[in-house]
């Protein structure tokens, strides 16, 4: 595929199918009130993403995690960046070969970043991107001990930093800075933020939402789809 830029952001999602993806939150609200806010998250970081890209001057790509072995196609919002098929035995080998594929397609900075991240700003990516041109590497830590983004500069991209990690695990970030530590010499460490896994960290997500509590109030365009699909669960 054309690079238009050089620098890009790889949006790593699940296929929009109900059943398939939040499942812990759809073991409390069912699901199909978690697919729809699923498709809430990915939407609003989308915007976000976009918004970003026009800041740092970036590509942006989708890398779909496929279920029974096709990515769904519709589901999707409308313009959507451009769809990949995520690739590999895990977590890891998924994001790795997502990177791989970016470098070895030319871009000079890349950044992965997760899909459930409300927090996450325009600033904050267009931040990353930045921290790119004096460091290897950046990282943008959890508060579950996981990270949201991960980001490398072209010829600092090491297979090791996703290998032999036990990936949902409250110190896969603290490992993998120091695997990186260890193999590109450091990391550019971003602000903590929360993503959305339980029906409680949604819950929270609402209060802030309804009283425009600092941390989700900035994020393009406002966060505008999961606002709307909260609405329609009557969380706020």
């Amino acid at each position: 595929m054309k690079r238009n830029n050089s620098r890009c952001i790889l949006l790593f999602v699940k296929a929009p199918v109900e059943g398939f993806v939040k499942k812990r939150l759809a073991a409390r609200i069912g699901a199909q009130d978690a697919l729809r806010v699923y498709r809430a998250f990915v939407s609003d970081v989308i915007a976000t993403s976009k918004c970003a890209a026009s800041m740092a001057h970036s590509d942006i790509r989708i890398y779909c995690r496929s279920k029974d072995g096709e990515c769904v196609e519709n589901g999707w919002p409308e313009n959507s960046p451009p769809l990949f098929v995520q690739e590999g035995a895990d977590l890891g080998g998924r994001m790795y070969n997502a990177l791989h594929h970016a470098a070895t397609d030319g871009y000079s900075r890349f950044l992965l970043v997760g899909s459930d991240i409300p927090e996450l700003t325009e600033d904050l990516l267009a931040g990353a991107f930045s921290a790119l041109e004096t460091h290897p590497a950046v990282i943008g830590p959890a508060v579950d001990g996981g990270y949201y983004l991960i980001g490398f500069a072209q010829n600092s991209l090491v297979k090791e930093a996703f290998t032999d990690i036990t990936w949902s695990r409250p110190d896969v970030f603290e490992k993998t800075v120091e695997r990186l530590g260890e193999t590109v010499g450091g990391v550019h460490v971003l602000e903590r933020l929360s993503d959305i896994d339980t029906f409680e960290d949604l819950l929270l997500l609402a209060d802030q939402l309804a009283s425009g509590s600092a941390g989700v109030a900035k994020p393009a365009p406002n966060l505008f789809h999961t606002r709307q699909a909260l609405r329609k669960m009557g969380l706020i």
